[in-house]
């Protein structure tokens, strides 16, 4: 069935055909319907999701926040332009934001209006497609392309006198869809040129919405418009970075955190200053937005030669001991308790040797065979971590010296011993005269450390730790060392599939509080504002009324809080 021919009889049909089959793998075969494929695949979509299905729903009505603002001020400016032009049509211009939810709307025709109002296709109601199934608005932000929904063609009963042609709106830097624009007829005057208007209207309101950004981002993007190739520039936020393609790989995640806390922490005389990107001098210049906030921008001389990515805190470490590891057999790493000393020796040996080593308590070593079989490890080339080597004694001399003997430094396999600074006696001594060692600093006087062990901790469970998370994980103190860290990865794994994003929401309350530098009322506030919110199952007016304040009110102080569901990096 093209976009020329309709038929609402043989369009009930084919649904009630969907519905009696089903969707599963024994349900109707796909494109078997004589339907248009976009419109089957929002049916299917709307039985699999439930509530999208039912053609008697009423769309629900949530009030407008604070933060509708630009997008909802530049739509009611675009859409007043198109009502203009579009005034002898009985149609009239809907734009949603991306929950679904209607920001504006412009109908000249009253008649039209009043058959509008009577499906609630007004300001504040949800037109999702999993609320309301098939149509114009929810539609298109669903296949991210322009539809034309004419009436049997929708789920909901309510909606089937009307023809909608929807477009999704994008936003203009980071391209998400952000939302939809949407035309309304009656089906009986509705025309296939509704489609082309509305992908044209959707257009002109993600122009609008660009040139309505403040002037200092305009400027920034102007910078990067403008650069060459050979132009290595970086913008940083709070919300993420944006860089040329010169510089991309020269900021990893790690980076991307504790340069930003760098910039921030800058002591600023005017608004240019020097710091080192990938080793070499840059220039950095900040740019204070009229709410307060900076954004900086980071350029390398374009004279300076190509520089290869800056090297991590954890590829500083691993590089050391390689160099370490040629002149000997034997490497001791020490450091206080718990600092992460077998944890970088396992992730070093690993990417070094391309497969595990063995993990031995040192006590173990005292039990009859241990040595022989870390002995034979050795002699297949399987390195040897001897983990707590503080808790041998001076009798344990013997065996920890017959482990040491089989490490050649020929060979490829090595014997890292992990050692806590309290160690002392002949087994410390022995150790001084074995080989070379690293030291380590506690985890909390190493933020870079804790970043790059928990984004290989991470990496492990198959997740991605957003920058916000990163960031508050390195402003935590670890009482409990490199444990509390891998316990803590593996607990917000249990709550997110393999692939996704872990982000700052996950963290325990008390790490969020520290990761804001909230003392005080504030911390108390923070405290109070996040057990409403989780009481309230999400539902913010809701949590005002459990805190006995209003809803702009919790808006404003979400936003300050980082509990708006935006999770950037903290000023």
């Amino acid at each position: 069935m093209s976009i020329d021919t309709y038929s609402a009889a043989s369009v009930r049909q084919a649904r009630e055909r969907l519905l009696e089959a089903g969707v599963g793998a024994h349900g109707l075969t796909p494109r078997t319907l004589n339907v248009p494929p976009v419109i089957e695949r929002s049916w299917r979509r709307s039985i699999t999701t439930g509530g999208g299905c039912d053609p008697t729903a009423t769309p629900a009505y949530h009030p407008f926040s604070e933060l509708a603002g630009r997008f909802q001020d530049t739509a009611e400016t675009v859409l007043a332009r198109w009502a203009e032009s579009l005034a002898d049509m009985r149609v009239a211009l809907l734009v949603s934001d991306r929950s679904g939810r209607i920001l504006a709307r412009k109908v000249g025709d009253p008649s039209h209006a009043r058959r509008l109002d009577k499906v609630s296709a007004a300001e504040g109601f949800e037109f999702s497609e999993s609320a309301l199934g098939t149509n114009g608005l929810g539609t298109a932000m669903e296949e991210r392309s322009a539809v034309f929904v004419r009436g049997a063609e929708h789920v909901n009963d309510r909606l089937q006198t009307l023809a909608c042609a929807g477009a999704p709106i994008h936003d203009p830097l980071s391209q998400r869809v952000i939302g939809s624009l949407a035309l309304a007829s009656p089906v009986g005057a509705s025309h296939p040129a509704m489609l082309a208007i509305a992908k044209q209207a959707a257009r002109d309101l993600q122009d609008a919405l660009l040139n309505t950004a403040p002037l200092e981002l305009q400027a920034l993007l102007a910078r990067f418009a403008g650069g060459t190739a050979g132009h290595r520039v970086l913008a940083i936020g709070r919300g993420g970075v944006l860089a040329s393609t010169g510089a991309l790989p020269m900021l990893s995640a790690e980076r991307h955190v504790t340069l930003w806390d760098e910039l921030q922490a800058h002591h600023w005389q005017g608004d240019v200053a020097s710091v080192l990107l990938a080793g070499r001098p840059s220039t950095a210049r900040r740019i204070v937005n009229r709410a307060g906030e900076s954004i900086y921008l980071v350029e390398l001389p374009e004279d300076e030669p190509t520089a290869a990515p800056e090297p991590t805190r954890l590829s500083r470490l691993a590089a050391h001991l390689d160099v370490l590891g040629r002149t000997s057999g034997c490497i001791a790493i020490h450091g206080p308790r718990d600092s992460g000393k077998t944890l970088l020796a396992q992730l070093w040996l690993r990417e070094r040797d391309r497969h595990d080593p063995v993990v031995i308590d040192a006590p173990a070593l005292r039990e009859p065979g241990a040595v022989v079989t870390a002995v034979q490890a050795l002699s297949t080339g399987t390195s040897v971590v001897v983990r707590s080597v503080e808790s041998l004694t001076d009798a344990d001399f013997p065996v920890l010296q017959q482990l040491a003997g089989a490490a050649d430094p020929v060979r490829s396999a090595r014997v890292v011993f992990c050692v806590a600074d309290d160690l002392t006696g002949v087994v410390f001594s022995f150790l001084g005269r074995l080989g070379p060692r690293l030291d380590l600093p506690a985890l909390r006087d190493d933020p870079d450390r804790v970043i790059g062990l928990a984004v290989r901790l991470a990496q492990e469970h198959s997740v991605t730790l957003s920058p916000a998370l990163l960031q508050a994980l390195s402003r935590w103190d670890w009482p409990g060392g490199a444990s509390e860290l891998r316990v803590l990865i593996a607990a917000m794994v249990a709550y997110r599939p393999v692939g996704t994003v872990l982000d700052v929401d996950l963290l325990p309350v008390e790490m969020r509080t520290r990761a804001r530098q909230l003392r005080g009322i504030a911390a108390s506030e923070y405290r109070a504002i996040d057990a409403a919110l989780r009481e309230a199952d999400g539902n913010r007016s809701r949590a005002a009324e459990i805190l006995g304040i209003g809803r702009t009110t919790l808006y404003r102080k979400l936003r300050a809080y980082g509990l708006d569901g935006q999770n950037t990096l903290i000023s």
